[in-house]
C-alpha cells in the first residue's frame, strides 16, 4: 500500500477540528470503583506479573503490560522505565516499558505484553516536565527521569496512573489507536528533583526535595525515544529518521504536532518501520495554565505560543549529557521556533519539541491540568489524526473514554466466562475470581489488531492482519485454543491474518513484531495453529465434520499450500548474532539435516528441540491434509515424517536421581554418520540453554515429555512402559532437583518448569496412564496454588504474550487443549459452577455450563464425571463433543478416585 501524503493544511484542519472544545479536570476518584457487581473489569489487576520474585525486581516477572489498551489494540500507551542505575541484580530489560523500579523517561504509545528478548517499541512518547529547565539536558533522558511512588501508583482496566516524584500525576487511557493522558502539575517544583540515586552502599533514596522554584508546566516530545536492551545491544532498537511539525490548533492556547519516525532493530530484527503520530493539547478552563514563549529562542517570523523543536547529535549507544565524553557530542540542543524539522537516516541527528506552559497570576497555586490525545498510524500522520477524532471526540471526557474501554472489555472478553451464584464459597472467593479475571484479560492485550495500519499490503474487514506474535512457540499450546472456544470472532481474524502473511510474504511467522517475520526459535508453529483451527471447526483426520465456527471466509487451501511451504522449501539463512547457523526468520532452517537425514545435527543450534518439534509440524500437516482430501502420496508423506521425532530420541541416554532411580531414553544429540553424540549432554540440562545450545530454555527432560504430543503412546513405550511413565512423572515434580535455565526463565526447584511452555501440558499428562487423572488434579492444583497468585509476582515468569494466563484460564475452569487435536484434557474446575460462552459472537454460539458438585478444600478428586447427562469414562473430550454446548459435571469426592478407566486420549501409534 503506498502511504499516504499529507499536506499541511489537511493537517491543520483535521488538528483544529480535534480541539474544539476543553474538558473538566479531575474528578474524584470514584470512577476507579465498579459501578456493580456486574462490572466484571473490577475484579481485573494489570499490575499482576509485572514484578518477580526479588520485591522490587521484574527479574523472573511476567512482564506484563499494565498500561490502557483495548483489546487486541494496536495503542498500548503507558510509562516506560529505564534500567540504569538500578541495584545490582534487579535490572533486566523492560520489555512492557514498565517496571517496579526505575525512573521515568517518558509514556510511550506502543508496548508488547509479557515478552521476553530485546524490547521492542516504547515508540511515540511524551514526557511532562515541572519547573524551570536549567540543569535539563533534553537530549538526555537521565537529566529529567524521575522517579515515582509506588504507593500512588495504581492500575485497573482503561486506566493506568501514577505520580512522579516532583509531583506531576499522569494519568492514561486509550482508544484503538490513540491515547487521552492527563497531567496534574503541582503548584511548583523543580524539575530535577524526585530522581533516583543509587549510593555507593546500595541504598535507595530520593534525591532532592520538593521547592517551589518555578511553577512551569511542560511537555517534551523526543522521536528517539525507544525501549533499550539491557544484555544485548547488537539489535537493540534505534532511531534512524523522522520529521515533526508544530502547529496551533484552533485555540492558540491548544498548540499540536504531528510527523513520523522510523526505526531499526528490536526482537525480530526488522529492516525498519515508520510509525506515524499526531497530538494535541487542550487546557481545561478552570486550569491556570497558558502558553509560555520563555524557552524558545526565536528564530523565524512567525511562532507557535509555547512551542518549539530542536535536534541534536544522536547516538544510541551515549548518553548525551553536558560533559559526555563522545567527541561528537555538542551542548545540550537549543529549542528553536522552527515549525517544521527533518532529519535523514546518512545526518545522525534526533528530532524533539518542547511545549511550555506558565500560570496565569490570579491563579498560581491551583492544580494544573493539562490534557493530550495521540494518534498512531502505519499508514500517514492524516489517519493518525483521523484516529484521535474517531475513537476520543471531544464530546468525551476522560472519565467518558475509561468507561468505554472497561465496557468494552467485559462485553467482548470478560463477559464469555461467568461465575455462577451457588451459594458456595467458590463463588465469593475474591481471589480466584481476581485470578481469572486478570488472565482472562492479559489473553486479549495480544496478538495485536492491525487491520487497515499494514504498510505492505491493504487490510480491510474482509482480509484482516494482525501483528505481535510474540511469539508463536509460546502462545500455540493454549492461548490460542482459548481463542477458539471464546474468542471465536478474533480469533478467526487472526488465522485469516497468518494465511495474509503467507500469501504476501512466502513464509508464516513462528514470531512477529513491527510488521516482520522472526524470530524463529524451534519448529514452524503457525502450522500447530492453522491445523488446530482446521481439526476442530472444519473436519478431523478421522472425517468427523466440525461446526464451522471459524466460518466460510478462511482459505484453508491456502493453509495447506503455506504448511507445505514451511516443510520442504529452506529459507534464506539471515545471519544473527544470537546463533552461528542464522536462519531465525521463518520457515525451518534445519531442513538440510531434517530432510535427508530424518533428524538434525549438531550443524545446527538447537538440534534437540527442532528435531523433535518439526516432527510435531508435519502430523500438524498430514491432519490438514487428511482433511482437505490432497493426494495419497503426500498424506503418506507427512504420515511418515509425523514419526521422525523418533530419530532425535536417544535409547541409550540416562540419568540417575539419588533416592529415585535411574532412567533411560530421551531425546539426545546426533551426528550426520548416525552415531549419539555425548559431548557436553546432560539430560537434566540444557547447557547453556540459548540460542546456541541443544535445546533453548528446557531440560532435557522437559523435552522428553513434550517430544511427542501427538503420538504419547510411543513416548510412553520408549520411557519404559505405563509404570516408568509414572515414575518419571512423579519424579518431575519432585524439588530440589531441577538446573537453572537462566534467572530469568526459573521457577521452582523441580525438573518440571511451570513458566516453561514445554513443560505446560505435564501435569495433565497422568491422563494418558487409565485411572490416573486423579495425579493430574493433584499436580494442576498444585501448580496453580503455588506458583500462581493474584499478587505483583503472580506469574512463574513472563507471561509470553498470554501463554501463562490462558494456560492459569484453562485449569481454573478444568479443560486442557492439545494442540493441533480436536481434543481437550480434564483436570478439574476450581470454582463450582461456571457458565462459558463458547463461540461468542458467531452463528455457532453455545453455552458451555461447568459443575463441581460438593466441591471443597479437601473435597477436590472426581468420583464421576458427567456429560450432558452421560457418565465418561475418559479423561478426555471430543472438540466435536464440547462444540454442541451442554454441562459437564464433576462429583467431588476427597479420595482419589480411577474413574478414568475407559479409552484413553487419541495417539498417532496404538498403545501396547
Amino acid at each position: 500500500m503506498a502511504r499516504a501524503v499529507l499536506s499541511r493544511e489537511s493537517v491543520i484542519v483535521l488538528l483544529g477540528s480535534l480541539a474544539s472544545c476543553s474538558l473538566a479536570i479531575t474528578q474524584p476518584d470514584d470512577y476507579l470503583n465498579a459501578s456493580s457487581s456486574g462490572d466484571l473489569w473490577s475484579f481485573v489487576d494489570p499490575l499482576i506479573g509485572t514484578e518477580g520474585a526479588t520485591p522490587g525486581s521484574a527479574i523472573a516477572g511476567g512482564n506484563s503490560f499494565p498500561g490502557s489498551s483495548l483489546p487486541n489494540a494496536m495503542a498500548k500507551p503507558g510509562i516506560d522505565t529505564s534500567y540504569l542505575g538500578l541495584p545490582n541484580g534487579t535490572a533486566v530489560d523492560c520489555n512492557a516499558g514498565y517496571s517496579p523500579l526505575g525512573n521515568v523517561t517518558g509514556v510511550s504509545m506502543m508496548h508488547v505484553s509479557g515478552t521476553g528478548g530485546v524490547p521492542t517499541y516504547g515508540l511515540i512518547s511524551q514526557m511532562p516536565l515541572a519547573g524551570e529547565l536549567d540543569n535539563v539536558n533534553l537530549a538526555d533522558n537521565t537529566t529529567y527521569w524521575q522517579n515515582r511512588s509506588i504507593a500512588q501508583e495504581s492500575a485497573s482496566v482503561g486506566l493506568f496512573t501514577t505520580t512522579l516524584l516532583n509531583g506531576v500525576k499522569i494519568e492514561i487511557t486509550s482508544g484503538n489507536h490513540s491515547a487521552f493522558i492527563r497531567y496534574t502539575f503541582p503548584s511548583g517544583v523543580s524539575s530535577g528533583d524526585g530522581q533516583l540515586s543509587n549510593l555507593d552502599a546500595g541504598v535507595w533514596t530520593a534525591a532532592g526535595n520538593l521547592s517551589p522554584k518555578s511553577s512551569d508546566a511542560h511537555v517534551l516530545v523526543d522521536l528517539t525515544h525507544v525501549l533499550p536492551g539491557y544484555g544485548t545491544q547488537a539489535y537493540s532498537q534505534k532511531f534512524l529518521n523522522g520529521d515533526l511539525h508544530v502547529r496551533n490548533s484552533n485555540d492558540s492556547s491548544s498548540p499540536s504536532y504531528y510527523g513520523s519516525a522510523t526505526y531499526s532493530g528490536g526482537w525480530s530484527e526488522p529492516q525498519s518501520q515508520t510509525i506515524y503520530f499526531c497530538s494535541n493539547f487542550s487546557v481545561p478552563n478552570d486550569s491556570p495554565l497558558r502558553p509560555t514563549p520563555a524557552y524558545v529562542t526565536e528564530a523565524t517570523w512567525d511562532s507557535i505560543p509555547g512551542a518549539g523543536t530542536f535536534s541534536w547529535y544522536y547516538d544510541a549507544k551515549a548518553s548525551q549529557a553536558f560533559d559526555s565524553a563522545s567527541p561528537d557530542a555538542g551542548p545540550a540542543p537549543q529549542v528553536y521556533s522552527y515549525e517544521d524539522l527533518v532529519t535523514h537516516a546518512g545526518s545522525g541527528m534526533g528530532l524533539g519539541a518542547l511545549f511550555s506552559w506558565s500560570r496565569i497570576h490570579n491563579n498560581a497555586t491551583a492544580p494544573a491540568v493539562l490534557e493530550a490525545k495521540l494518534g498512531i498510524s502505519y499508514i500517514s500522520a492524516a489517519k493518525a489524526c483521523s484516529s484521535i477524532r474517531t475513537e476520543l471526540p471531544a464530546t468525551s471526557s476522560f472519565e467518558d473514554v475509561v468507561q468505554q474501554v472497561r465496557g468494552e472489555w467485559d462485553s467482548k472478553v470478560l463477559n464469555n466466562v461467568e461465575i455462577l451464584d451457588d451459594g458456595s464459597e467458590y463463588a465469593k472467593n475474591a481471589t480466584l475470581k481476581r485470578m481469572l479475571y486478570s488472565a482472562l484479560y492479559q489473553t486479549g492485550l495480544m496478538p495485536t489488531d492491525k487491520t487497515g495500519e499494514n504498510p505492505g499490503w491493504d487490510t480491510d474487514d474482509g482480509n484482516p492482519y494482525y501483528d505481535d506474535h510474540y511469539t508463536i512457540w509460546d502462545t500455540y499450546r493454549t492461548l490460542l485454543p482459548l481463542y477458539h472456544l471464546i474468542y471465536t470472532r478474533s480469533y478467526s481474524r487472526v488465522i485469516s491474518g497468518l494465511i495474509s502473511i503467507f500469501s504476501n510474504e512466502g513464509f508464516l511467522p513462528a514470531g512477529r513484531i513491527a510488521n516482520w517475520n522472526g524470530k524463529v526459535q524451534g519448529g514452524s508453529h503457525a502450522d500447530m495453529v492453522l491445523t488446530d483451527a482446521f481439526v476442530k471447526s472444519v473436519v478431523t483426520p478421522s472425517g468427523e465434520v466440525g461446526r464451522g465456527e471459524l466460518g466460510i471466509n478462511i482459505d484453508w487451501q491456502q493453509a495447506y499450500r503455506a504448511e507445505q511451504k514451511d516443510a520442504n522449501t529452506l529459507p534464506i539463512h539471515n545471519v544473527d548474532s544470537s546463533c552461528f547457523d542464522g536462519a531465525t526468520k521463518e520457515g525451518r532452517g534445519a531442513l538440510d539435516d531434517y530432510l535427508p537425514l530424518h533428524y538434525i545435527t549438531r550443524n545446527h543450534t538447537r538440534s534437540i528441540s527442532r528435531g523433535v518439534e518439526y516432527s510435531q509440524n508435519d502430523f500438524a500437516i498430514w491432519s490438514i491434509a487428511s482433511g482437505l482430501n490432497a493426494s495419497v502420496a503426500e498424506i503418506e508423506r507427512y504420515r511418515d515424517r509425523a514419526n521422525w521425532w523418533q530419530n532425535q530420541w536417544n535409547p541409550l541416554a540416562n540419568t540417575t536421581l539419588a533416592g529415585v532411580g535411574n532412567f533411560t531414553g530421551f531425546p539426545g544429540a546426533r551426528n550426520k554418520n548416525g552415531d549419539w553424540n555425548f559431548t557436553n549432554y546432560d539430560p537434566l540440562s540444557c547447557g547453556g540453554c540459548g540460542w546456541g545450545d541443544d535445546i533453548y530454555e528446557a531440560k532435557v527432560w522437559e523435552t522428553a515429555f513434550a517430544a511427542a504430543p501427538h503420538d504419547m503412546a510411543k513416548a510412553i513405550e520408549l520411557m519404559g512402559g505405563d509404570e516408568a511413565f509414572l515414575k518419571r512423572l512423579d519424579a518431575s515434580f519432585l524439588p530440589g532437583l531441577g538446573t537453572s535455565v537462566g534467572a530469568n526463565n526459573d521457577a521452582g526447584s523441580a525438573l518440571f518448569n511451570p513458566g516453561n511452555e514445554p513443560s505446560f501440558m505435564t501435569p495433565l499428562l497422568y491422563n494418558y496412564i487409565p485411572k490416573q487423572q486423579w495425579r493430574t488434579v493433584n499436580q494442576t492444583r498444585a501448580v496453580v496454588d503455588d506458583f500462581y497468585s493474584d499478587k505483583r509476582n503472580g506469574y512463574p515468569g513472563n507471561i509470553d504474550g498470554g501463554a501463562l494466563p490462558s494456560w492459569l484460564v484453562f485449569n481454573l475452569i478444568g479443560l486442557y487443549p492439545v494442540a493441533a487435536q480436536p481434543i481437550y484434557l480434564l483436570s478439574a474446575p476450581r470454582f463450582s459452577s461456571l457458565r462459558l460462552r463458547l463461540f461468542s459472537g458467531t452463528q455457532q454460539e453455545t453455552v458451555l455450563n461447568i459443575r463441581a458438585k460438593n466441591l471443597s478444600e479437601k473435597s477436590f478428586y472426581p468420583q464421576k464425571v458427567t456429560f450432558n447427562g452421560a457418565e465418561l469414562r475418559r479423561s478426555w473430550l471430543r472438540h466435536g463433543e464440547l462444540a454442541r454446548g451442554g454441562t459437564l459435571i464433576f462429583e467431588m469426592g476427597e479420595q482419589p478416585q480411577g474413574w478414568d478407566d475407559g479409552e484413553r486420549p487419541p495417539s498417532l501409534s496404538p498403545y501396547k
